[in-house]
C-alpha cells in the first residue's frame, strides 16, 4: 500500500511573503484546511511543506484554491527526494568554477568527471548530479564536511532536492519553437514521453519542457539531442536554475529601476564613500544566531568606526578604511566558521512541539540562563542545534534533551467523549509549553512538556479528566414526583444541557438517570434534589368496590387528569394495583359445569397397579403366585385330592404372612359390597371343610400311604404347570380386553364404595381450597381500596381535591340485582365461583334470600350481573348429585395398564363428552388437568405428561357382568369426525409448529412462505397409532420410540393421506433407495424440495408434520420390503424402521402404515419462484 502523502509542493509564492507567514497560513485549518507543519523548505517561488498528519495534507489538496496576500497559490503533492542530486547553497558568486569543482570532489569524495555541476545564474547555488545515489547517512557525512570546510571564506549548506518532471533546454543555434519541442520530445528518438507543457523563455534560446512521467527526465538527460541543425543542451529544471527574463549584456550591468532603493554598497559608492562589503549568510539559522547571541554587538564594539548591518542577503560592512573592513570581514567569517551544529534525533511529535512559539521562547531563556546561546531548527527527522562553537552546540543539545519531560496519564472509554469536546481544546490552549495527544491504543494520554512544568500541567490534565469523564448517576424519586417534574419544571430540565436526562418509570426503580461528564452529573443531581425539596406529597385512601381497577381504566384516568389540570398537581398511583385473573373463565362458551376439584382415581395408585400387573412384565413371584392359585383351583375341582395335600394352603417356612401365597387375591369378577370378599372367602372355606367332613370316603383318604400322596402332589404340580403355560401363551389382545374389563369392574365397585363413604369422607384438597379462598379474599380487598398520593408545590392548596374526587367517583358507581331461587341454599363450594366472579370483574356481590346484588362501578356491575345470570345454571348443575354414570372412563398408564377414574370424575367427563365438548379443564386431587376429547388424551399441566383415555359402555341390564366396549372420540361416525382444523396464527400450537418447520429449513429459511397450518382430526387413525405406540414401547423396553418428522407430497396425495393415512402401496413414486416403505425426513429442507413436494397449479406445496414411531432402527437398502431381523435377539424380532445413516439419520422409512399419524398439514409457497428457462 502506498505511503500517505505528507509533503506538499507550493508554487507561485510571492517573493515578499515570509516563510513564517506561509507556514501560519497552511497551519490554519479554517483557511487552508491544513494543520501542524513539521518542516518548510523554500526555494524562490516554490516551497515544500511537510505536515505532521497525512490527513491535514489531504485536506489542503482537497481545497479547490488557495490565496495568500491576493496571490493564488498552486498546491500539489511534493515529488519524492532525488537521492542522486544535492544542492549547495551560500556560494560566493565570485567563486571560480574550477575551485568549485575541487570543492565538490572533496566533500563528495569522488573523482573528476563523474559528476555534473549546474550553477544558478546568480552564482549563489549549485546543483550537483551524482554518479550514484546517496543514503541519509552519507548525506550527513557530506554535511559534516561542508560545515568544516569553507569555500572562498563563505560557509555553505547542503540539502536534498525533489525529483523534477521538467528539463531546461538551451539551443546553440536558432531559436526554439514550443510546438516543435513538444513533437520532438514525444518522439521515441528523444527518449522522452508524453509532454505536459512547454514554456519558451525570453529570448527564444531556452525553454522548459515538462513531462507527465518523471522517469522521462532521466532518459532524455542520458542522450545527446539535435534539432533543426542545432545542438541542444539539457539539464534538470529547478526554478533557481532558470535564467532571468532579460539577461544583461556581457560586461554591462542592468540599471536599477526608477525609485528602487540601491543596495548599501552602491549607495555608498554613489555618495562618494568606499564600497560596502557583503558577507553572505545564506543559512537562516546562522543569521538568527548572529542576531540573538550578541556576536554582532561585540564585533561592532571592536570596530566602532565601521557599520555592521545584518540583512536577509547577509552581513553588510561599510564605512572606515578598507583594511579595517577587511579585518571585520575576517572576524565575521571566523565567527561563522567557528559555529557548530549538533543533530539531535527526535520523534516527529517532539519536533513539532519545539516549533511552537512559546516553547522556543522558553528554550531560548533556558539556554541563555546557562550561557549557551543557540538556535534550533528541524532537519529531516532530527533537530539541528547551532551554537557559536561545536562544544557549545553539543552542550546546548544535551541541555535541550534534558529539558524535555514526557509523561503519561491513563484514560478509559469514559474519557474519549470528553477528548472531542470544545473544553478539551480550551484546556490544551491553557497548558504552558505542553503538547498532549491520545496514544494509538487509546489507553493513555501522551504529554510532552519542559522540565519544571510537569506538575502544573499534570494537575490541570488530571482535574479535567476527573470532571470531564463520562459518568452515570441515579436520582431516585417516586413516579408521581418524576411526572410532576416533567410537567411543571420542563423548562428547568431543558436548561440542563451538559448532561443527558433519561427518565426511568419502571416498577422497581423510578427517577432520572444522568449521563455525561462526572462534574456536570454531580451538579445536575444536586439541582434535581433541590427541585424535589419544593414538592409536597399528601396521601389519600379511597374505599369502593373495584376502585383499583376503575382508577387504572380509561374513565378513571380521565377523571384524574381533569383534577390534575384543575389543581396543577400530579396524582400518583404507585400503590394502586389490580390485574385481571391469570385465567378468566370464558362465559361465552357452550354451557358446561364449572370444573370442580375431585378425586382422580377410584383406588390408590399403588394398589391399582398391583391389581392390574400385566403378565408380560411379571416377575417370578407372580408366576409362583399364579401357580399356587392354579393348584388351589385344581384342588377345589378334586376335593379328594385337596384333602390329601392340605399343605398347599398353608404358608411355607419363612414366608411372610402377608405374601401372595398366604392371602388370596380379591375376586375381580364379583361385584359386592366393600369388605364382603373376606367373609365370602371364610364362608367358602367353611363350606369346603363341611363338605369334606360329610363324605365317608373323604375321611379315609388321609390314611393312605405317603407314596400315593407324593404321586398325587406330582400330578397336581404337572397339571398346574401345564395350565400356567397355556395361560401365559394368551395373546396381548385378549389380555388388554381382560384388563379393560377388570378396570371397568373396579370402577363400578369403587363408585359403590364412594357412595357409601360420601358422608364420612373428608373434603379433599381442604388446604388448597383454603389457600385459594384466602388468595381471592386478599385480591378482593386490594381491588376495593386504593391509596393515592397527591404531588404539588408547597404553595399550592390541594385540600379540596379529595372531596371532589370522592364526588366524581360516587357519580360513576352503580349496582345490579340478579334474582334466582337457587341462591337461597347455595353450597359453600359454589360460593367460591362467586368469589372468582367478584375477582374477575372487580365488584362486590351480596346475597339475601333469592337476590344477589352486585356493587361497583357501572360497566363492571352490568357485566358481572350478566355473567352471574349465565353462571348460576351451571353452578346448580354442577352441585346436583351426579348419580350413577352412564359410562365409565379409564386412562392407560404405561406400559398399557388401565386405571379407572373416580365416579365423580367419570361423571364430569361423561357429561362433557355427551355435550360434544372438544376440551375440558378440571382439577384432579388439587392439580390442573386438561382433557382433549378429539385426541382422547389426558394432559397433566403440572408435569406436562400425556396419557391416552378410553370410554366404556355400562353393563347391559340382562347381564350381571359388564362388557368392555371402547369408543374412541366424541362421535361414533368416524367419517364425520375426520376434518382439518385451521390453526390460528396467534395460538401457541401454530407458533410451535411453524418454529419447528423453519428451524430445519436451512438454506430455504428465507425462501418459503407459510400459507396456512391445519390440524388433522382423525379418531380412527389416531386410535390405531396409539395402540401401535403402546405395543412398540412395550416391545422396545423404552419410551423414546416417537419422533416428529416431515413428509412432503402432492396436493392430490395430501387429501388421500388425510382420509386414509400413509400407504406403503404408493412407495417408489419418489424414492426406494432405502426400502419399499413410507419415507420421512428429519429436516423440512428435504421435504420442501420440488422432487418430494411439487407445486400445485396455484403454487402451493404440501408438507405433513407426522408423529412417527421409529423405535429401533438400522440401515436400509433398496430391496427391503420389511425391516431386517435383529441379529442378537433371542426371538425372531425385526427392527421397527430403517434409516439412511444409523449414526446420524436424516431419513426414516417405515413399513407399517399405523406407525405414523399425520398431525399437521403445512401449506406453503416459494417466496420468489425461479425464473423460467
Amino acid at each position: 500500500m502506498a505511503e500517505a502523502v505528507r509533503a506538499l509542493e507550493v508554487l507561485g509564492v510571492p517573493p515578499d511573503v515570509e516563510e513564517e507567514l506561509l507556514v501560519l497560513y497552511f497551519e490554519n485549518r479554517r483557511r487552508s484546511g491544513g494543520g501542524p507543519v513539521l518542516d518548510c523548505r523554500r526555494q524562490g517561488s516554490r516551497a515544500v511543506l511537510t505536515f505532521e498528519s497525512p490527513e491535514d495534507a489531504q485536506r489542503v489538496l482537497a481545497k479547490p484554491s488557495h490565496t495568500l496576500q491576493d496571490t493564488g497559490l498552486a498546491v500539489r503533492p511534493a515529488a519524492p527526494q532525488d537521492y542522486g542530486k544535492v544542492l549547495l547553497r551560500g556560494l560566493n558568486p565570485q567563486t571560480d568554477g574550477s575551485v568549485l569543482e575541487l570543492y565538490v570532489e572533496y566533500v563528495l569524495n569522488c573523482e573528476s568527471g563523474r559528476y555534473t555541476i549546474h550553477r544558478s545564474p546568480a552564482g549563489d547555488q549549485a546543483l550537483v548530479q551524482l554518479p550514484e545515489l546517496l543514503s541519509d547517512s552519507e548525506l550527513l557525512a557530506v554535511e559534516e564536511r561542508v560545515r568544516r570546510r569553507l569555500l572562498d571564506g563563505a560557509p555553505l549548506a547542503v540539502e536534498w532536492v525533489q525529483q523534477t518532471d521538467s528539463v531546461l533546454v538551451w539551443s546553440r543555434g536558432t531559436g526554439l519553437s514550443g510546438d516543435l519541442l513538444e513533437l520532438y520530445f514525444e518522439n521515441k528518438r528523444s527518449g522522452g514521453g508524453s509532454v505536459q507543457a512547454v514554456r519558451v523563455l525570453a529570448g527564444g534560446r531556452a525553454a522548459v519542457v515538462s513531462f507527465q512521467d518523471r522517469a522521462a527526465v532521466q532518459r532524455v538527460l542520458e542522450k545527446p539531442h539535435r534539432l533543426q541543425e542545432s545542438d541542444l543542451d539539457l539539464c534538470p529544471y529547478y526554478d533557481f536554475l532558470e535564467p532571468p527574463d532579460r539577461p544583461p549584456e556581457e560586461g554591462a550591468e542592468a540599471p536599477p529601476e526608477e525609485g528602487a532603493e540601491a543596495p548599501p554598497g552602491e549607495a555608498a559608492a554613489e555618495e562618494g564613500g568606499p564600497p560596502a562589503i557583503c558577507v553572505s549568510v545564506e543559512d537562516a539559522v546562522k543569521r538568527q544566531l548572529l542576531e540573538s547571541s550578541g556576536a554582532l554587538p561585540e564585533l561592532q564594539a571592536v570596530f566602532p568606526e565601521l557599520k555592521l548591518r545584518l540583512e536577509e542577503s547577509g552581513a553588510w560592512i561599510s564605512g572606515g578604511d578598507e583594511a579595517r573592513r577587511q579585518q571585520l570581514q575576517e572576524r565575521l567569517l571566523g565567527t561563522l566558521q567557528g559555529m557548530g551544529q549538533e543533530l539531535l534525533p527526535l520523534p516527529a511529535q517532539t519536533l513539532c512541539f519545539l516549533q511552537r512559539g512559546d516553547v522556543r521562547e522558553e528554550v531560548e531563556q533556558l539556554l541563555g540562563s546557562q550561557g549557551l546561546p543557540a538556535c534550533c531548527a528541524p532537519s529531516g527527522s532530527a533537530l539541528s542545534v547551532t551554537a557559536l562553537s561545536p562544544a557549545a552546540a553539543r552542550q546546548a543539545a544535551s541541555s535541550l534533551s534534558a529539558a524535555l519531560s514526557p509523561f503519561c496519564l491513563a484514560v478509559s472509554a469514559q474519557h474519549l467523549h470528553a477528548l472531542a469536546s470544545p473544553r478539551w481544546e480550551q484546556l490544551q490552549a491553557s497548558l504552558r509549553c505542553c503538547s498532549v495527544r491520545l496514544a494509538p491504543g487509546g489507553e493513555h494520554l501522551q504529554a510532552l512538556t519542559l522540565r519544571g512544568l510537569e506538575q502544573e500541567n499534570r494537575e490541570k490534565l488530571q482535574g479535567f479528566l476527573q470532571d470531564a469523564a463520562l459518568g452515570e448517576s441515579l436520582v431516585p424519586m417516586e413516579p408521581g414526583m418524576l411526572r410532576y417534574l416533567q410537567l411543571h419544571y420542563q423548562e428547568l430540565l431543558a436548561g440542563i444541557a451538559e448532561v443527558t436526562l433519561l427518565p426511568l418509570e419502571g416498577t422497581d426503580v423510578a427517577g432520572f438517570r444522568l449521563s455525561g461528564e462526572a462534574g456536570a452529573c454531580r451538579a445536575a443531581a444536586e439541582f434535581l434534589q433541590s427541585l424535589l425539596g419544593t414538592i409536597s406529597s399528601q396521601p389519600v385512601t379511597l374505599r369502593h368496590p373495584g376502585i383499583a381497577r376503575f382508577l387504572l381504566d380509561e374513565r378513571g384516568q380521565s377523571i384524574l387528569r381533569e383534577l390534575e389540570s384543575r389543581f396543577q398537581c400530579v396524582i400518583g398511583l404507585e400503590q394502586v394495583h389490580w390485574s385481571p385473573p391469570y385465567t378468566q373463565q370464558d362465559l361465552e362458551l357452550p354451557e358446561e359445569p364449572v370444573p370442580l376439584s375431585c378425586r382422580r382415581d377410584s383406588l390408590p395408585t399403588a394398589q391399582l397397579l398391583t391389581r392390574l400387573e400385566p403378565p408380560d412384565g411379571a416377575s417370578t413371584d407372580w408366576c409362583s403366585t399364579n401357580l399356587e392359585e392354579i393348584k388351589g383351583l385344581l384342588a377345589a375341582l378334586e376335593p379328594g385330592e385337596a384333602a390329601e395335600a392340605p399343605q398347599l394352603a398353608a404358608p411355607t417356612a419363612g414366608e411372610a404372612p402377608g405374601s401372595a401365597a398366604s392371602s388370596p387375591e380379591e375376586d375381580l369378577y364379583t361385584v359386592g359390597e366393600p369388605g364382603a370378599a373376606e367373609g365370602q372367602e371364610e364362608a367358602g372355606r367353611g363350606g369346603e371343610r363341611r363338605a369334606l367332613a360329610d363324605g365317608g370316603e373323604e375321611e379315609e383318604e388321609p390314611c393312605c400311604g405317603p407314596e400315593a400322596a407324593v404321586q398325587s402332589e406330582r400330578s397336581v404340580e404337572e397339571a398346574a404347570q401345564l395350565l400356567l403355560a397355556i395361560q401365559q401363551s394368551m395373546d396381548s389382545q385378549r389380555w388388554e380386553e381382560e384388563q379393560l374389563q377388570r378396570a371397568t369392574e373396579l370402577s363400578l365397585r369403587s363408585y359403590e364404595r364412594e357412595q357409601h363413604q360420601a358422608s364420612a369422607e373428608p373434603a379433599p384438597d381442604r388446604g388448597l381450597q383454603a389457600a385459594l379462598q384466602e388468595s381471592l379474599e386478599e385480591a378482593l380487598c386490594v381491588a376495593g381500596s386504593a391509596r393515592l398520593t397527591i404531588y404539588a408545590a408547597y404553595e399550592r392548596d390541594v385540600s379540596a381535591l379529595p372531596g371532589q374526587l370522592e364526588q366524581a367517583l360516587r357519580a360513576q358507581r352503580g349496582q345490579e340485582t340478579v334474582v334466582s331461587e337457587g341462591l337461597r341454599a347455595l353450597p359453600s363450594r359454589c360460593r367460591g365461583s362467586l368469589a372468582q366472579l367478584q375477582r374477575q370483574h372487580a365488584v362486590r356481590i351480596s346475597l339475601q334470600d333469592a337476590t344477589a346484588t352486585v356493587h361497583g362501578f357501572a360497566d363492571y356491575t352490568a357485566r358481572a350481573a350478566r355473567d352471574l345470570a349465565r353462571l348460576l345454571p351451571r353452578l346448580l348443575q354442577a352441585r346436583r348429585p351426579l348419580g350413577e354414570p352412564a359410562a365409565r372412563w379409564v386412562r392407560w398408564e404405561p406400559p398399557g395398564v388401565a386405571a379407572p377414574y373416580s365416579s365423580e370424575a367419570s361423571a364430569l367427563l361423561e357429561q362433557a363428552w355427551r355435550q360434544r365438548r372438544t376440551r375440558l379443564e378440571v382439577l384432579f386431587d388439587g392439580r390442573p388437568f386438561a382433557i382433549d376429547f378429539e385426541r382422547m388424551e389426558e394432559y397433566d399441566i403440572g408435569s406436562a405428561r400425556t396419557l391416552a383415555i378410553s370410554r366404556t359402555e355400562p353393563p347391559a341390564p340382562e347381564n350381571g357382568r359388564p362388557t368392555a366396549t371402547e369408543e374412541k372420540g366424541p362421535a361414533l361416525d368416524l367419517d364425520e369426525a375426520v376434518k382439518l382444523v385451521p390453526l390460528g396464527q396467534g395460538s401457541e400450537e401454530f407458533r410451535d409448529t411453524v418454529r419447528r418447520f423453519y428451524d430445519t429449513l436451512e438454506d430455504f429459511h428465507n425462501k418459503i412462505r407459510i400459507v396456512k397450518v391445519e390440524k388433522l382430526i382423525h379418531p380412527l387413525l389416531y386410535k390405531q397409532y396409539q395402540l401401535k405406540k403402546a405395543c412398540m414401547e412395550k416391545a422396545c423396553g423404552h419410551e423414546a420410540v416417537e419422533r416428529l418428522l416431515f413428509h412432503g407430497t402432492t396436493e392430490e396425495a395430501s387429501r388421500e393421506i388425510c382420509q386414509h393415512g400413509f400407504n406403503r402401496s404408493f412407495c417408489g413414486k419418489n424414492a426406494t433407495l432405502y426400502g419399499h416403505g413410507v419415507y420421512f425426513a428429519v429436516n423440512a429442507v428435504l421435504s420442501v424440495q420440488e422432487q418430494y413436494s411439487p407445486r400445485s397449479a396455484d403454487g402451493n406445496k404440501y408438507v405433513f408434520v407426522a408423529m412417527t414411531l421409529t423405535g429401533d432402527y438400522t440401515a436400509g437398502s433398496q430391496d427391503m420390503r420389511a425391516p431386517p431381523l435383529k441379529e442378537a435377539a433371542e426371538a425372531p424380532l425385526r427392527y421397527d424402521s430403517v434409516v439412511d445413516n444409523p449414526k446420524k439419520p436424516a431419513i426414516f422409512v417405515i413399513f407399517n402404515d399405523t406407525q405414523a399419524y399425520p398431525q399437521y398439514l403445512i401449506t406453503c409457497q416459494l417466496s420468489k419462484p425461479p425464473a423460467p428457462h
